[in-house]
């Protein structure tokens, strides 16, 4: 019967569910590694260069926090689950990375600027989005044994960034144009930007967390 269980077909509430969680985190993705750009070499008038650095210096230390993230984890030993607690831990912290990105304060230059880019991009990439992601992606191992159930709840995680990515891509330059001063994004725009994208992220990860389990139980 523990065979059973573990291969019971996932049902549409659990592949919605899901597709929430990667809402959630993709918000987070796209906008530090597609947008983030733009943003600081348009409206703070930081050297693609040092943005470049930045970025880069932050997907190294993330890289090292993933298995520590994957460690922690592991270890741990809430009621709740090993995977599931941590959607629910990093749902208020997504909502401030992915804001304290865009607010860089404005009298900020030199090397307190870069280590201020520096800090809340590994925040964002290295601490928040890792202990989403490395639970997220371990979740599915948990909760079945079928790699046919797993395909089908890959194909809903691939929809989800589509959607996700497109809907950023349409949206972001005449949304924060409109939001600017004069029809121009300035960093006031792009910071009700990320407000309302937090908020969404953080709602997803709520929801992931409501309808996420890690047996079939």
């Amino acid at each position: 019967s523990e065979n059973k269980t573990a291969l019971r077909p996932f049902g549409m509430k659990d592949k919605l569910g899901y597709m929430f969680g990667d809402f959630g985190n993709d918000f987070t993705f796209i906008l530090s590694s597609l947008f983030l750009m733009k943003f600081y070499t348009d409206v703070m008038g930081v050297s693609a260069g040092v943005v470049g650095i930045v970025m880069m210096a932050a997907r190294i230390v993330d890289a090292f926090t993933d298995l520590i993230m994957g460690k922690i984890m592991d270890n741990g030993k809430s009621p709740k689950g090993k995977c599931r607690p941590w959607f629910l831990r990093m749902a208020i912290p997504a909502f401030v990375a992915i804001v304290a990105l865009f607010t860089v304060p404005a009298g900020l230059t030199g090397f307190a600027q870069v280590a201020y880019l520096f800090l809340s991009n590994v925040f964002l990439t290295a601490i928040v989005s890792t202990a989403i992601m490395i639970p997220y992606s371990a979740i599915l191992v948990m909760r079945t044994k079928s790699l046919e159930e797993r395909n089908k709840m890959g194909i809903f995680r691939a929809a989800a960034g589509y959607v996700i990515g497109m809907v950023i891509a349409i949206a972001l330059v005449p949304l924060t144009n409109m939001l600017g001063s004069n029809g121009v994004a300035d960093q006031a725009a792009y910071i009700k930007f990320a407000v309302v994208v937090g908020a969404l992220s953080m709602i997803f990860l709520f929801i992931l967390y409501k309808t996420s389990k890690e047996t079939a139980a």
